[in-house]
């Protein structure tokens, strides 16, 4: 069983250990290689990429803790309250061990900026976390289970048990992180990127696979962000909503997500079976361009489609594409005019 070496140690030591273990097992790994002895490196390389799938994951978790504990405070203070210094200057030591690799300090942080909000403190932000929660709508997995864990401390809090509440809200921050504690604004409207959807027909199921592709084509940071499938009327996503990690520039992302009908209706009648739809999004900081690529896969002419893409919240089409003829096994990219409303709207005023 795979074994986090990290667990039983705190701070700069648990960092040490962590890239220690990590090293040996590589070299282990080249050893065996060396040795002829492919099949032992295989299942070392799989012990070690479970380490450190885990320990990203630890990383992720704290950078989303930080993150999150560093919106809500700011937030706290522009209410004009001067009672979280403390809790601000270990956010920010903890953002700089970060950067600089030494997560198990980090980790540390994160716990001591928690505790020294005291319980009104630690009130004030679970009660702010738990309102950005009922405002964000629907909830994902995450977020609901966020915002039990929330609950959770607020009655820990009743009981006067500070220490059970400020377990479940930083267990909360760190499944989260920032984007339940600000409203972000859409991130084709403040990132350089490129999205693709896409639906496969995985054969003899009774779902469709879509596939969304997110790659930064920009200079900065893409935030984190929470995104529902663009399914179409009368069908059902799982995941009902996905969490997008941060992506740096160059960076590509690509999820899959299950979709099926509100009914149940025999394989041949799916009209991805027979017509392929893969839509392309470019957006640069607010303009947006949209082509769809149409694939024919019947031996027979299709007549009279109508493109009607899904588009992001701000974007509408001009008009909607017609495609009069589209031959068999033929394949035809079909650009859509779209304007981003809001801002024809400012020009216009």
């Amino acid at each position: 069983m795979a074994t986090d070496p990290s667990q039983a140690m705190g701070g700069a030591e648990a960092t040490l250990k962590a890239l220690d273990y990590i090293e040996d097992e590589a070299l282990n790994i080249q050893y065996s290689i060396w040795g002829n002895r492919p099949m032992k490196a295989t299942r070392q390389l799989k012990k070690l990429s479970k380490e450190a799938d885990f320990l990203e994951t630890q990383i992720l978790g704290l950078y989303r803790a930080l993150s999150s504990l560093e919106r809500s405070l700011e937030e706290m203070a522009e209410e004009g309250s001067e009672d979280y210094r403390d809790a601000w200057d270990l956010t920010m030591l903890g953002l700089q061990f970060l950067r600089e690799g030494n997560w198990g300090a980090a980790s540390d942080a994160v716990e001591k900026a928690v505790a020294s909000l005291g319980p009104e403190g630690l009130e004030r932000s679970m009660s702010t976390l738990g309102r950005h929660l009922n405002e964000l709508g629907e909830l994902s997995d995450i977020e609901q289970i966020a915002q039990t864990l929330v609950k959770q401390g607020r009655r820990s809090l009743e009981k006067e048990d500070f220490i059970s509440a400020a377990t479940s809200f930083e267990k909360a921050i760190t499944a989260l992180g920032p984007v339940a504690v600000s409203e972000a604004a859409s991130p084709f409207l403040v990132n350089r990127l490129f999205m693709s959807v896409g639906t496969t027909w995985p054969e003899g199921r009774d779902f469709g696979l879509m596939v969304v592709t997110l790659e930064n084509m920009g200079e900065n940071d893409i935030s984190p962000m929470r995104l529902a499938p663009p399914v179409p009327f009368g069908w059902a996503a799982s995941p009902k909503m996905c969490e997008i990690p941060e992506i740096p520039p160059g960076g590509f992302i690509e999820i899959g997500i299950e979709i099926r009908p509100s009914g149940s209706f025999p394989q041949t009648s799916l009209l991805g079976t027979s017509l392929n739809i893969v839509t392309g999004y470019m957006a640069d900081y607010g303009e947006v361009k949209v082509q769809v690529r149409l694939e024919n896969r019947t031996p027979k002419l299709m007549e009279g489609l109508i493109v009607d893409p899904w588009l992001p919240d701000g974007i509408e089409s001009v008009r909607l594409p017609l495609v009069e003829n589209l031959g068999p096994g033929s394949v035809i990219h079909v650009p859509v005019e779209v304007i981003n409303v809001n801002r024809a709207v400012g020009i216009g005023s």
